[in-house]
């Protein structure tokens, strides 16, 4: 297989995995669920699993599947502002419901377990992919917040697309194609 070819191939699974990124990422918001969550606290509470600048990437599973080990995304239950990003090591009945009690993988600025308990009104979803570095390109760590956070991702997508037309087109007029 040629390298042009080879090149072309993996432009066009690019392409593919950025579209798919793309629609899990609309799906999700449209599903009232954050989908991608940026690790911005230096040093991070799940160091060394996740650094800052490090991307999750959130699914709403069922609270009732989530076990000891699953890293979840939920909101900080002291009523702070903000998403937190935690490990669970214990399942626990909170009353009439089940409870998960957290900590975050960095021993040294997380000691000992979260001083509450995740119930179900505060879980977002669970970590099903942790990339170190990717976040470093996302909005939330250059401020923009809420749909503006679409508006780069939206110029790099359209770039990406642009640059790929212009390069399938001229490599047709190049061969003696339509021109």
């Amino acid at each position: 297989m040629s390298r042009s070819r080879l090149l072309t191939l993996a432009g066009y699974a690019v392409t593919i995995l950025l579209v798919g990124v793309a629609v899990f990422a609309i799906v999700e918001y449209a599903s009232g669920t954050q989908p991608f969550y940026v690790v911005a606290d230096n040093p991070s509470s799940m160091s060394p699993t996740l650094n800052y600048g490090g991307l999750a990437v959130i699914y709403r599973v069922p609270f009732s599947s989530i076990g000891p080990g699953s890293i979840i995304a939920f909101h900080d239950p002291r009523g702070n502002p903000g998403i937190l990003l935690h490990r669970v090591v214990a399942v626990v009945d909170c009353g009439a419901s089940t409870c998960l009690v957290t900590k975050g993988d960095n021993n040294a600025t997380n000691p000992t377990t979260d001083p509450w308990n995740v119930t179900a009104n505060d879980y977002i979803g669970e970590a099903v992919l942790l990339v170190p570095y990717l976040g470093y390109i996302s909005p939330a760590l250059w401020g923009f917040t809420g749909i503006s956070a679409l508006l780069p991702i939206s110029v790099v997508f359209v770039a990406v697309v642009g640059i790929s037309l212009v390069e399938h087109t001229s490599g047709r007029r190049k061969d003696g194609g339509d021109q």
